[in-house]
Parts: structure tokens; C-alpha cells; sequence
């Protein structure tokens, strides 16, 4: 036979079959394209996507912001590590750690039982009036996991955020919150912190809330970020941006925060409100304040479709970026002014 036809021919039909796995490409992202347009046309509250992530803030951050993030993280997910209801001494350990570092930063604090092991600690400061705003974040970690990113730098973030002057003296109430028993066994059901705490506040007007949930792992290598619905083929696969994240209801809340965060702050940020019903969406706690008819969002470096350490031993300090949370501090407290 003629060597050469053959491997014209092989050549040829090679062509033939990426040009219609690029179509095929194509035509799935086109789809889920439709989808997300029809929604957004069907929806009275409006699906929306916020891209490409972006920020105006260009301060670089303060070296002592960076070094007590760092720090935090280090305590929570080294000196103590593990903790649940499965090593409850540690668990114990961390509430009184936040209770103290709150105290010492000027917030009283509350405690409110969950269960027999664990707390949520509530912290005000000053005699607010009017509407809650509540920002929140879960201090327990998944069983096996260090939790360094989650939710060490959730945590880490808030009491950062609880530095910040400005945040107290705005109107209305704000409310920080530690959250107990975020992780399974307790996720979702009637001992999940924020699931108790957002039930105790049925008769109170709260105007809003966000909650710090994993917002310490960025990488600039091309594909490390993943979507669910195969919607990679359409949005970013560089994992180097926060992401705000909140239900249809919850659409201006997220267009409003996210606006003031770009202009403050130095860490890209994206944005999305699509139902709860998507994977991950509601996967922490500001999921427990929609059920209350709330308008939540979630703040979030997306561990599932990002992190590899996510609910591993291996999510320790060293996976994660404490100058990236810092670039986000700015932008979470402008964020917050304007709810």
C-alpha cells in the first residue's frame, strides 16, 4: 500500500476529529450559555454573572496586617489544629481564643449554647441601633483537617475586619459571629451554628449578611479553578480571585458589596447569584439566613473547585496566602459599610 496516501489520509481524518471536538466544545458552551441567559430572562430577581474578577485598589498591604493573619491562621491550624466534636478540647480552646481576642479588640461578646460541646460566640460593640448587619465566620473544622484555609482564614479575616474602627461607629448593628459545628456531621441540621442563631433572630429586622468561608488559597497556574455544570468552558480556570457568591434574592446585596469591594481592594474579586439548588452554593452558613428570608452572601476562595487540600491533613499554613487575604481586608470592610 502507499505509505505516504495513508498517512495523508490518517492526517486528514485527524483533522476531521478535533474539528468536531471543537465544535462539539463549542456548542456545550453555547448551551450552558443559553441556559444561564434563559434563567437570567426567566428569573424576576435576575441570575447574574459578575466577570472577569477585578479591582482598583492598589495599596499593598501592611506588613503587621499580613504578619497577624499569618499568625492567626498559625494558632488555629497548628497549635491547635484539629477541632470538633471529635477533639473537643481544641475546639474549646479556639472559642475562648476568639472570645479573648474580641474582648481585647473592644467587643462584647456573648455566648450562645449550640450543644454540649460547643458555642457560638456573638460579639457587638457599642450601643447599635436599627437593622442587623451580621458577618460571621465557622471556627470548627472538618474531622482530619487542620483547617488552615477552612476556615482558619475566615476566621483570621474577622477578627481583622474586628480592628476596623469605621465597621462599629456605621449605622445600624453589626453583629460579628464565630460559628460552631459548620462541618458534617452538624452541616445542615438542627446543631449547625448559624442554623441556632439564625432560628434565635426570627423577630429581629436584619438588614444583611456575609459570611468568611475559606478565602486563603490562590494560585496563578492555568486550570486550577473548576466549576460546576461544565462552566469552565466559559468562565476563568485561574484560581487567583475571590468569589462572592449569593442566591437570586440576594442579587443587589452582591452587586452592591462587590462594587465597593473592587474599588478597595487589591484581590480580584468575581461574583455570581444563581439559585442554591448549583453545587457549592450553598454550601456554609450564610445558607441558614435564606431560610430565614435573609439576604446573605457567601465570601469565598471556592476550596471544592479550587483547593486540593480542602477537608485534607494536608491544608496547613504553607497552602495558604496570608498577603492575599490581607489585599481583601479593605474591600470586605468597604463591603460591609455599604450593607
Amino acid at each position: 500500500m502507499n505509505a505516504p496516501l495513508i498517512a495523508t489520509e490518517y492526517a486528514a481524518a485527524r483533522v476531521d476529529s478535533v474539528t468536531a471536538s471543537m465544535k462539539r466544545t463549542l456548542l456545550v458552551g453555547l448551551g450552558l450559555l443559553g441556559v444561564i441567559c434563559a434563567g437570567a430572562l426567566a428569573s424576576p430577581a435576575r441570575i447574574t454573572l459578575h466577570f472577569p474578577p477585578a479591582a482598583e485598589g492598589t495599596a499593598v498591604p501592611d506588613p503587621a496586617r499580613v504578619a497577624r493573619i499569618g499568625a492567626d491562621i498559625e494558632h488555629l491550624s497548628v497549635a491547635l489544629g484539629e477541632r470538633n466534636h471529635h477533639r473537643p478540647y481544641e475546639l474549646k480552646q479556639a472559642e475562648k481564643w476568639a472570645e479573648e481576642r474580641l474582648q481585647s479588640l473592644g467587643w462584647t461578646v456573648e455566648r450562645q449554647r449550640v450543644d454540649d460541646v460547643a458555642d457560638n460566640l456573638v460579639a457587638t460593640r457599642g450601643a447599635g441601633s436599627g437593622p442587623l448587619v451580621i458577618v460571621g465566620a465557622h471556627i470548627d473544622t472538618a474531622l482530619g483537617t487542620p483547617g488552615a484555609d477552612d476556615n482558619a482564614s475566615g476566621v483570621a479575616a474577622l477578627l481583622e475586619l474586628a480592628r476596623d474602627p469605621a465597621l462599629a461607629a456605621a449605622e445600624g448593628e453589626l453583629r460579628l459571629v464565630v460559628f460552631a459545628n459548620e462541618e458534617p456531621p452538624y452541616f445542615q441540621t438542627a446543631e449547625m451554628g448559624s442554623r441556632v442563631y439564625a432560628q434565635s433572630l426570627e423577630n429581629a429586622e436584619v438588614r444583611a449578611m456575609m459570611v468568611l468561608e475559606s478565602i486563603g488559597y490562590y494560585t496563578e497556574e492555568p486550570g486550577t479553578q473548576k466549576w460546576p455544570l461544565g462552566l469552565g468552558i466559559i468562565l476563568p480556570r485561574t484560581g487567583n480571585f475571590l468569589m462572592f457568591v449569593g442566591n437570586p434574592q440576594s442579587s443587589r446585596l452582591v452587586q452592591r458589596t462587590l462594587r465597593a469591594y473592587r474599588k478597595a481592594a487589591s484581590l480580584p474579586a468575581a461574583a455570581a447569584t444563581v439559585p442554591g439548588a448549583i453545587p457549592g452554593v450553598d454550601w456554609s452558613d450564610h445558607a441558614e439566613f435564606w431560610r430565614i428570608g435573609v439576604q446573605a452572601i457567601m465570601v469565598t476562595d471556592m476550596p471544592p473547585n479550587r483547593n486540593p487540600h480542602y477537608h485534607e491533613p494536608t491544608d496547613l499554613p504553607p497552602t495558604v496566602s496570608p498577603a492575599r487575604i490581607a489585599e481583601a481586608i479593605d474591600g470586605l470592610a468597604a463591603a460591609i459599610r455599604v450593607m
